[in-house]
């Protein structure tokens, strides 16, 4: 097997297994309108993807539309077009819903319009128009030139107008993955638009004037902007249910991690709101973890009330249990509380992670100092 063979197979495949995903979340979400327009334009391009490969496997499927193929499959092409504009034009939120609906469906109406004038032209030219390589006379008929206009003029212009839409949604944008699958996707259907469509007209303006010229430049530069524009798009449009399911595989990890965290802070948390009773908030549900932090965060500020002057850094855990573990034992002694303003004992982190590891790490120390300690064999925890 040929390496560009085994490229088309592959491109072939991811669109299939991409159109397949889409139309799953098609079924989950039927109210999308921008995607119930995407996905017959998925559908498309795996069909044009996968029988469009030059292999005996699958020129029966060829052979059942018989005269009727290059109908079927340049319609594929200009409806795929549609669906890739429309797409980004439906789902510019930003715009009022009406107005997507109606330029969407005028738009609609171009592709039924441009099909219509494809096939008729196609059906009722004269016997030799399509014939290759043509006589310099066919290539200039009016037919070739209303032919390659509906089919490519039309797509072109469409995959253009689709990169505008697509350029615009781009910008506003924040996920990098989300903005990589878009630049793929772009930069995909500008190859094919130009790789295909253009270098057809161009192909077709030169025979015109000299049919007999070597044009195969040209067919590989159109292979090339087929094939490329085609792996391109297949792997910006991966992008999104590979995002989907990084996304779901850390929202798991990360709540997995938060749980850990909350009952590794929960004897500094118990003896916090033992002390201080009235931080306590409501519990429950996936919160757990940012009630604790909060409600440790809370005690821990109340308790800079009879913290000393706080000498070194905090951030490091064991100093920190160090002021923590003397301000608890000032508590109702005759020092008393500081004067404002009240020393910090928690300092600033960059993300809860390094906070919720700063106050499991305060935990472990005042455990080992004996400041902590378990009263029964149901883990209470108490200051000594």
């Amino acid at each position: 097997m040929s390496v560009d063979l085994a490229l088309r197979w592959l491109t072939g495949g991811a669109l299939v297994a991409i159109a397949l995903w889409e139309l799953v979340q098609l079924a989950r979400r039927r109210e999308d309108l921008a995607l119930r327009v995407l996905c017959p334009g998925l559908v498309l391009l795996a069909v044009a993807a996968t029988v469009g490969i030059k292999t005996p496997a699958l020129a029966a499927v060829k052979a059942m539309f018989g005269g009727a193929w290059p109908n079927v499959i340049n319609g594929c092409w200009m409806a795929m077009a549609y669906c890739f504009s429309a797409y980004f034009l439906l789902a510019d939120n930003e715009r009022p819903l009406a107005s997507r609906k109606r330029a969407a469906l005028v738009e609609l109406g171009l592709l039924v319009a441009a099909i219509t004038v494809m096939v008729v032209v196609h059906d009722t030219a004269p016997p030799g128009t399509w014939a290759f390589p043509g006589s310099a006379e066919a290539y200039r008929s009016w037919q070739h030139a209303v032919f390659y206009l509906s089919v490519d003029g039309y797509a072109l212009a469409v995959w253009f107008v689709g990169v505008r839409r697509a350029s615009a949604l781009r910008r506003r944008l924040r996920h990098p993955w989300a903005r990589a699958a878009f630049w793929l996707v772009i930069v995909g259907s500008a190859g094919m638009a130009l790789g295909v469509d253009a270098i057809s007209l161009v192909q077709q303006t030169i025979r015109a004037f000299a049919p007999r010229a070597d044009l195969e430049l040209f067919h590989t530069m159109y292979s090339t902007g087929q094939l490329g524009g085609q792996l391109l798009l297949a792997l910006g449009l991966a992008l999104a249910p590979l995002a989907t399911a990084f996304v779901s595989v850390r929202t798991r990890y990360d709540r997995a991690l938060r749980a850990r965290y909350s009952r590794r802070m929960t004897p500094l948390w118990r003896v916090l709101v033992a002390e201080f009773p009235y931080i306590a908030l409501d519990h429950g549900g996936e919160e757990e973890f940012e009630t604790i932090t909060v409600e440790i965060t809370d005690g821990l500020a109340e308790l800079a009330r009879d913290c000393p002057e706080v000498r070194g850094d905090t951030s490091v855990p064991g100093i920190a249990a160090g002021v923590i573990a003397e301000a608890l034992d000032r508590r109702g002694s005759a020092d008393g509380q500081t004067e404002p303003p009240y020393p910090r004992i928690e300092p600033d982190f960059p993300d809860w992670r390094g906070r919720a590891r700063w106050m499991i790490g305060v935990s472990e120390e005042l455990t080992k100092r004996g400041v902590i300690r378990e009263d029964d064999e149901h883990g209470r925890v108490s200051a000594r």
